[in-house]
């Protein structure tokens, strides 16, 4: 990595109860001292009901290799990881575009939570910028998940040569746009990833051993259709099976060092 990774002293969250989007609860999350943030009816039944018909009619794409399945429509970093890193800004164009594609049939959650977030964080808010070469990073994955393996996402991690290595923490917003008749709920687990934990990785896989949060503190995060939920993706997490279609748009919100925000997936 290109830095120590940061070390957070290990306490008990303040609430496990669902908190609302303000400066001090975004700095709290930040910090890992409450589980997360939701939005309720961030959008409304009917923006839902036309970002899905949007996005059947584009379909969805899947993962290779990756199992249980998951779908998905735009691009993320974390897959070339092991490539080139031109490879991943010479894709964002096409995402981009399909994405404007989904969401000009309704609305750009993007661009509505950026708003919220400059409401209510002090601090410049955009698309995360790798330099003059490479340009703008994808944001807005839109996904079909039924399962989820326990894992984190961390950019000190996965990205130690990109810009966004240089995050501070690392956020990940889910929005709703359909959720399961029962089940599907994200559990989040008050144990933050560490470089030690890499021994708990299952091989061959995304996923890592349950033994790690075994006696951790843990939120459920239900879906519910129009809700954005936000939460530290350093903390272990993972999807729970569930009944019925579950799609969300989402993107990673990191701190940049100077306390500007940004946004990529």
């Amino acid at each position: 990595m290109n830095e120590k990774v940061p070390m957070l002293k290990a306490t008990q969250w303040q609430t496990l109860n669902d908190c609302e989007m303000n400066k001090e609860n975004f700095q709290a999350l930040l910090r890992n001292e409450i589980p997360s943030i939701r939005i309720s009816n961030f959008a409304s039944s009917e923006e839902c009901n036309k970002l899905a018909l949007a996005i059947a009619k584009v379909g969805f794409d899947f993962y290779k290799n990756v199992e249980p399945p998951i779908g998905r429509i735009g691009i993320t970093q974390y897959e070339y990881i092991k490539k080139d890193k031109l490879g991943y800004f010479d894709a964002v164009e096409k995402a981009k575009k399909t994405y404007n594609q989904v969401t000009s049939l309704s609305f750009d959650p993007l661009k509505r939570l950026a708003t919220i977030l400059r409401q209510n964080v002090s601090g410049k808010v955009q698309i995360a910028y790798e330099n003059e070469t490479y340009g703008y990073y994808f944001a807005g994955l839109i996904r079909h998940i039924n399962i989820a393996l326990l894992h984190i996402d961390f950019a000190r991690l996965d990205a130690p040569d990109w810009v966004i290595g240089n995050i501070t923490s690392q956020l990940v917003w889910n929005l709703y746009v359909k959720a399961p008749s029962q089940g599907g709920v994200c559990k989040v687990y008050n144990r933050q990833w560490q470089p030690e934990d890499e021994k708990y990785k299952t091989l061959s896989s995304y996923g890592y051993d349950h033994s790690l949060v075994a006696t951790s503190e843990v939120k459920h995060n239900i879906p519910v259709t129009g809700d954005l939920v936000i939460f530290n993706s350093r903390n272990f997490h993972e999807v729970l099976p569930g009944i019925g279609e579950r799609i969300t748009i989402s993107s990673f919100i990191g701190k940049m060092p100077g306390g500007d925000l940004v946004f990529w997936s």
